[in-house]
């Protein structure tokens, strides 16, 4: 809790100052009583992630109008952070991050590569550390986009954000050029026989010796590669009915076959297994639609607090899902964070 402090005062005035310091210790112990329990209740930051990516998408419509369009800016603000299973992936990243920096105490700033990863989560980094956070995607509206928003809020952030377009199975950095390489929910999308393999190869490449990788795929009780439909590369809409590559769900085993062995020389530092609790409220989540979700987006917080559970290793978790990908789908996540070594 916190200290009250003494109030030095005209004894004229000593009723009002002694009533003022009793109302300010009674809001404090109120305002620690809050957090302790938020903390109980929110125990991966869901709002501290949440509020930033409100932050963000109201800087971008006072900064720039509606340049993305109605719907996009309109859904920053809505639907700030896209779902309520992406805060376990921001809490584990950023926590790994943060760990890494204060043990890491060059005369410059880290050097950060994100590969594909949603960007909001990037331009959180870039805005709340001294980094410098090169954000990179294969489509090109996506770099865009976050360019855009990241102009909204600069001029207040503590690090430094570049853009690029890259593909991660060829990207034109050189090697050992970063600190931190990390990747969220992006290696499952690679296209390609051993398009994932061929991802982490890279990712390892450019990261220095001793840096930190970290990774996080969605996985399953069966290994499955799904379609989706009208949609390439997991990113553009074609307007037509042709099945498309989308992912792949792993499971303990593909994830040595195709992932760990792709990586031998990074030195594993922690997997955790996420998964969904199958009850009422996620039952009911998974039947909305789309655009439902999105105007729920304000409850993503707590659905991820009600929600996610985890536990430490690389864990089969169970799940409802098909060969074609679906928004009613479940399946768990996995979070690895490793090292290069030396």
């Amino acid at each position: 809790m916190k200290k009250s402090r003494s109030v030095a005062s005209p004894a004229t005035h000593g009723g009002e100052d002694e009533l003022s310091a009793k109302m300010q210790i009674r809001k404090d112990a109120e305002s620690d009583l809050w957090n302790m329990a938020g903390s109980k209740f929110f125990r991966r930051d869901e709002l501290k992630y949440y509020c930033f990516g409100l932050r963000l998408g109201l800087a971008n419509i006072f900064r720039n109008g509606f340049r993305l369009g109605p719907k996009k800016t309109l859904g920053k603000i809505l639907q700030p952070i896209n779902s309520y299973t992406r805060f376990p992936e921001y809490h584990f990243c950023a926590y790994n991050v943060e760990q890494y920096q204060k043990s890491f105490v060059p005369a410059r700033r880290l050097r950060v590569l994100d590969v594909g990863s949603p960007k909001c989560f990037g331009l959180y980094l870039a805005y709340h550390y001294d980094v410098e956070i090169h954000l990179t995607d294969i489509y090109p509206p996506s770099v865009e986009e976050a360019e855009v928003l990241w102009r909204a809020v600069k001029s207040r952030a503590r690090g430094k954000a570049l853009f690029s377009v890259v593909d991660v199975r060829d990207p034109k950095y050189s090697q050992g050029e970063f600190d931190v390489v990390y990747s969220m929910s992006v290696i499952e999308h690679v296209e390609g026989e051993t398009g994932d393999s061929d991802g982490i190869r890279e990712m390892l490449r450019v990261l220095r010796p001793g840096g930190l990788l970290l990774v996080t795929v969605p996985i399953g009780q069966r290994y499955m590669e799904q379609d989706l439909i009208g949609v390439q590369g997991a990113a553009r809409n074609t307007g037509d009915r042709n099945r498309y590559f989308f992912q792949r769900i792993y499971t303990p085993l593909t994830v040595e076959e195709r992932i760990i062995s792709a990586a031998p020389n990074a030195k594993l530092r922690k997997a955790v297994t996420v998964w969904r609790k199958m009850n009422i409220i996620s039952k009911f989540y998974h039947r909305l639609g789309t655009d439902l979700r999105a105007l729920l987006g304000g409850f993503n917080p707590v659905l991820s607090a009600a929600v996610n559970d985890s536990q430490e290793g690389i864990l089969a978790t169970p799940g409802d899902y098909g060969e074609l990908h679906s928004g009613r789908g479940m399946y768990g996540g996995l979070m690895r964070g490793g090292g290069k070594e030396c």
